[in-house]
């Protein structure tokens, strides 16, 4: 019918129909903005949600970077989260009516006698929230909860993470005050665990009631009747071949625990976050605070020489890295230009400081990192509805 309606206008213009074909008009115009609204939402979110989250994610990466960098020059640092994103769509729709008076040779071929559109604009509005200070301060010098301990080493078996959130299990100690033997021996059980954790013979589990079966386990809940918190999580040893007991041994010799995996099926050794009590028969282990943590990474910063030649930095990190491995896992480079191959990037000073793309444990060790800071973050924002929210509508 439509398409009728606009043969004989084109044919005859000037017929007296013009009541008809504004109808006409309008149901057009009402049939497009329907058809346009069944596909417009779903195009804005399938567009718009990747861009935000991947600007989301690249800024808080940069936000990182540029904490660990700041904290290397002992620079002032603030820090901003984003607390909403407002995706506001504004519609428009125009329409175009043409009409030709005179011979139909004048403009035959011509005219075109309707044309309409729908179009729409994408105007967010993000809004940020500052950090509390004394909330951050209490978030930023906690040492890790068995809690976030337990999900890390359970969900990604890393030899290179233990000694990054812990810097005690039982008598083994890995720090600057460490001799070699001592973060040999050190090394050698976080390896095992994650080895074992990667096979499946190692789990982090939080500990149940009933859990413990081996006499190791059952002296320990007796002796722990004073500090139930202890009971809370627990190593699982469990599924190992005849060929695995040899590391088994050595791995509970290393850390001091009894059991015998020649004889028991399954070992479940008590876990304890502080330091270990003489009638503990379980792991105590010591967790790092996320301040050690990041001051740890900013010694891995490579500074310009011409920086430490003016002294606004110091050759060597101050206070010396705790984790004197770490610039093996984590390497923060520096560059005059803009990097072509970087993960990750931030100028700061006229420098521009960056994670390399192909730097394939650096950046393993950073997202690590950043997951662990942007949950303290999280943690000192929760709640706070009374801070001054800054927002910016983007245009």
């Amino acid at each position: 019918m439509v398409e009728m309606v606009l043969k004989d206008f084109c044919r005859d213009p000037l017929r007296p129909r013009i009541s008809d074909v504004g109808f006409y008009i309008a149901g057009i115009f009402v049939w497009m903005l329907l058809a346009g609204c069944q596909t417009l939402g779903s195009t804005a979110l399938g567009v718009g949600r990747g861009v935000y989250n991947d600007v989301i994610a690249r800024t808080g990466s940069e936000q990182t970077l540029g904490f660990i960098v700041r904290l290397r020059y002992r620079d002032p640092t603030d820090l901003l989260t984003v607390s909403s994103v407002t995706a506001g769509l504004k519609f428009s729709a125009q329409t175009t009516l043409q009409a030709g008076f005179g011979p139909d040779a004048s403009f035959a071929g011509n005219l075109v006698p309707f044309s309409a559109g729908i179009g729409y604009e994408d105007s967010p509005t993000i809004s940020y929230t500052p950090v509390d200070g004394q909330a951050f301060l209490r978030e930023w010098l906690t040492p890790i909860t068995m809690e976030t301990l337990a999900l890390i080493l359970q969900s990604v078996p890393d030899s290179a993470l233990i000694p990054l959130l812990v810097e005690r299990m039982n008598r083994l100690r890995f720090g600057t005050d460490t001799t070699a033997e001592e973060r040999t021996a050190f090394n050698r059980a976080a390896t095992l665990l994650a080895h074992f954790r990667e096979r499946g013979i190692a789990s982090w589990a939080q500990q149940s009631d009933n859990s413990s079966t081996t006499p190791a386990s059952k002296k320990a809940e007796t002796e722990a009747v004073e500090l139930p918190h202890i009971k809370q999580y627990e190593l699982v040893l469990s599924n190992y071949s005849p060929t695995d007991i040899a590391d088994v041994e050595e791995l509970l010799r290393l850390l001091d625990l009894h059991g015998d995996p020649a004889h028991e099926s399954i070992i479940r050794i008590p876990v304890v976050v502080g330091v270990r009590d003489v009638n503990f028969d379980g792991l105590a282990i010591q967790t790092r605070s996320v301040a050690v943590i990041m001051r740890s990474a900013a010694a891995s910063v490579d500074v310009p020489q011409e920086h430490i030649e003016k002294g606004i930095v110091n050759a060597t990190a101050q206070p010396p890295a705790v984790l004197m491995e770490l610039g093996s896992t984590l390497h923060i480079q520096s560059s005059r230009n803009a990097p072509e191959r970087a993960n990750v990037a931030v100028k700061h000073r006229g420098w521009w400081y960056y994670v390399d793309d192909a730097d394939l444990a650096s950046k393993t060790t950073f997202v690590q990192i950043q997951m662990l800071f942007l949950t303290r973050l999280s943690q000192a924002t929760r709640g706070l509805q009374t801070t001054p929210l800054l927002t910016i509508p983007v245009k």
